[in-house]
């Protein structure tokens, strides 16, 4: 049901219903709308298959029988991680790849660079969230407290100008470490990541408003492109250590949970 719903999503704004690009799309159009229904829908479905999965089981008591199995602890969250990735991918990415199917016969041929990597971003994107919801499902008491604060981190990016002065306080006057914390946050992180890979200007917000900036007369004042803060880009700033900030956020929560998982006292 997801992936034809991610798959139908994108095939209907391909084709002009709902919001139409302010800008002449070309080739890429196809990623950008994967890019913005993956980092907004997409990553609500992997919090909502993770932020559960250790809790529902504690709630229930299930979870003191399947301990007693013989095999490690830390097996039993890695393989429900594992478990819910492997069919949250699969749905995933044939969903991408009706979309880009469709995308390439009506826009044109796109870049096989970039027809590799953001498919594989956005899909280890999901993973990012889904490592998150279930490392929270771990330390949680009840579900109700895990996707609360799984939640909390999701929408901060849209709620940034609540942490701003705190962050202005932190870095200083410096706005490439101001940028850089900003890109620290998965879903920034990812546009910053996808953008590279599809080719658009460096910036942390989604394509769509990069290009609309970049191509048309319409303002987006909250859309930073790097290049025309710095004449020379830090290196920081790099679209690649976007990719290794997604891989951190993907690995750890991941770690800390196992370690934790299996050390914890279980009533």
């Amino acid at each position: 049901m997801y992936g034809l719903f991610l798959c139908g999503l994108g095939v209907a704004q391909m084709m002009g219903i709902g919001a139409s690009p302010t800008y002449d799309p070309g080739s890429e159009h196809g990623f950008v709308i994967i890019q913005s229904n993956i980092a907004y829908f997409g990553s609500l479905i992997a919090i909502f298959a993770g932020y559960a999965s250790v809790t529902s089981d504690q709630a229930s008591g299930r979870i003191r029988l399947l301990l007693k199995l013989p095999y490690a602890r830390w097996r039993y969250v890695f393989e429900k991680y594992l478990g819910e990735g492997l069919a949250l991918g699969t749905f995933t990415a044939l969903a991408i790849l009706g979309g880009l199917t469709v995308s390439a016969t009506i826009y044109g041929q796109p870049s096989v660079l970039a027809a590799v990597t953001v498919p594989l971003l956005s899909i280890g994107y999901l993973f990012v969230w889904l490592s998150f919801a279930v490392a929270t499902s771990v330390v949680a008491k009840t579900g109700r407290q895990a996707i609360t604060v799984v939640i909390s981190v999701y929408l901060l990016p849209m709620a940034w100008t609540l942490v701003t002065p705190a962050v202005s306080w932190m870095v200083g006057d410096d706005p490439a470490l101001f940028l850089f914390v900003e890109r620290l946050l998965p879903m920034n992180a990812y546009f910053a990541a996808t953008n590279w890979a599809i080719g658009v200007p460096n910036s942390h917000g989604p394509a769509r408003d990069v290009l609309t900036k970049v191509l048309t007369d319409i303002p987006r004042p909250t859309t930073i492109i790097v290049s025309e803060l710095f004449e020379l880009v830090p290196w920081f700033l790099s679209g690649w250590v976007s990719v290794l900030v997604l891989v951190m956020w993907g690995l750890v929560p991941m770690l800390l949970a196992c370690r934790r998982f299996a050390t914890a006292d279980i009533a």
